[in-house]
């Protein structure tokens, strides 16, 4: 394990944190708000930056286990770092900090602010920049400049890019790191456009598209996206849609003209989900609250793509809905968006794995003689892919079922603790009971706070990145 090499990436990270604090500042000084939280934190981030031009390592090759570590190690400094301006600034504690610092790089969007509207519009934008960079990865961001140090990023993209494989769009990694932010801040910036012509003002349109873009969730309005028209619902629904779609995808269409994206198994199994479901529960919104048709489908089609896409905007109390629509959302928050997507939970491409599996063995039960593989876009699935998949399923939920476990010691009633682990490990926000739409996690024990906080970094990196840091063999040389 080159040990040196790995304190220099993550000096490196500390010191683009900094500079990505530059831009909350700027939003301070226009509105007249006070600076010094961000300039402390900066100075602060800028100190331990300053460590990567006095760290000279002998090698500089990176293994599998150091971009475990990195990655690891990175999130859990990132979300310290970058939760100083809020301590600075007076917002919250610092277990509540590292809880809200965490939500939004881990693009989780739960949150311990019971009125959002009270803070600094200066400290709102950071947390909504904050979500914006964990969405596609802030380590994504060091792999571009890597090379100038001699050193590939590869074993960082594997640790850190989520989904069952880790296909890159051209050989060289630092290459596919610019390829995926330039189409992230392109399809950002037309969601900004999109949001100022609803009705936003340009920096609420910029805070709510990085919180959408991000799958992030989080809102500079109590109300959420409610309190904003219902043009702008619509385009966060959209935009939600695309954010929560594989950037592989992304990338085939609008560099390749490759239409062929549109017969992707998995991207057919999204977009089917959220349309069932959609007119599904507009349907029973119509007949069961009275709605009328376009509000009834706004409501149903931007709570169920919030959802799945793992975002959390709420523009309806969902928790209001009949009890067995209630469930069909805690069943998409396991599902989540697609791989290579900014969406969380145990996605869709494994959904479409398993279902294969499923109907092999059917296949074999029916005729043992025959040899049935599942098979993805017409390719047989790799035995280590399956394999990652369902261990996945596995791993996700004991790791949720322990959270709700500690979670109810603390003093949380079952359902609360379920939908909390839930809504944190799948990287959601809001849940129901006591977490749902229209409430927060402010009352949660402290020692709860920390435990979801962890478990929203597990989720994030898809919890073998953070599981393997805590096995004694990992730290053993071989």
């Amino acid at each position: 394990m080159n040990i040196l090499m790995n304190l220099r990436v993550l000096t490196l990270l500390a010191t683009l944190l900094s500079v990505c604090q530059l831009a909350a500042l700027a939003v301070a000084l226009v509105l007249g708000e006070d600076p010094l939280p961000f300039v402390r934190s900066i100075l602060i981030g800028g100190m331990v930056g300053l460590l990567f031009f006095l760290i000279h390592p002998a090698k500089t090759d990176l293994r599998a286990r150091d971009g475990i570590l990195i990655v690891g190690l990175g999130w859990a400094m990132a979300t310290v770092l970058a939760g100083l301006p809020f301590v600075f600034g007076g917002c919250m504690g610092w277990i509540d900090s590292w809880f809200e610092t965490a939500s939004g790089f881990t693009t989780t969007g739960a949150s311990i602010l019971t009125d959002v509207e009270v803070l600094p519009k200066s400290q709102l934008f950071w947390r909504s920049e904050i979500q914006w960079l964990g969405g596609m990865g802030i380590l994504l961001l060091a792999i571009a400049i890597l090379p100038f140090l001699g050193v590939g990023g590869m074993e960082i993209l594997k640790a850190e890019v989520p989904g069952p494989t880790k296909d890159r769009l051209v050989p060289r990694v630092a290459t596919t790191a610019r390829i995926l932010w330039v189409l992230y801040f392109g399809i950002t910036v037309a969601n900004i456009l999109a949001f100022m012509g609803s009705g936003m003002d340009f920096l609420e349109a910029t805070d709510h598209a990085f919180a959408t873009m991000a799958t992030g969730g989080f809102s500079t309005r109590n109300a959420s996206l409610a309190a904003f028209s219902p043009a702008a619902q619509w385009w966060c629904t959209v935009f939600m849609f695309v954010a929560g779609a594989n950037f592989l995808l992304h990338y085939r269409l609008v560099y390749r003209r490759d239409l062929g994206v549109f017969k992707d198994p998995e991207l057919r199994t999204y977009f089917g989900i959220v349309l069932v479901v959609g007119l599904f529960c507009g349907v029973v919104l119509m007949f069961a609250q009275g709605k009328g048709l376009e509000l009834a489908m706004r409501h149903a089609f931007f709570n169920v793509v919030s959802i799945m896409t793992t975002t959390g905007f709420a523009n309806d109390d969902f928790a209001q809905w009949p009890l067995f629509l209630q469930v069909i959302l805690l069943n998409l928050m396991v599902i989540g968006g697609m791989a290579g997507s900014t969406a969380g939970g145990i996605k869709v491409v494994r959904l479409v794995m398993v279902w294969e599996l499923f109907l092999a063995i059917l296949d074999r039960l029916m005729v043992p003689r025959r040899i049935t593989l599942p098979k993805y876009a017409g390719v047989t699935i790799p035995a280590e892919v399956m394999e990652g998949s369902l261990i996945m399923v596995v791993v996700f939920l004991f790791v949720m079922l322990l959270s709700v476990i500690v979670l109810t010691a603390v003093g949380l009633d079952f359902t609360t603790a379920f939908s909390a682990s839930l809504a944190c490990i799948a990287n959601v926000g809001p849940g129901i009971a006591k977490v749902g739409p229209v409430e927060n996690y402010a009352f949660i024990h402290d020692a709860g706070k920390l435990l979801l906080t962890v478990t929203m970094i597990a989720g994030r990196l898809e919890l073998f990145t953070v599981l393997i840091l805590f096995f004694p063999r990992f730290w053993k040389e071989q």
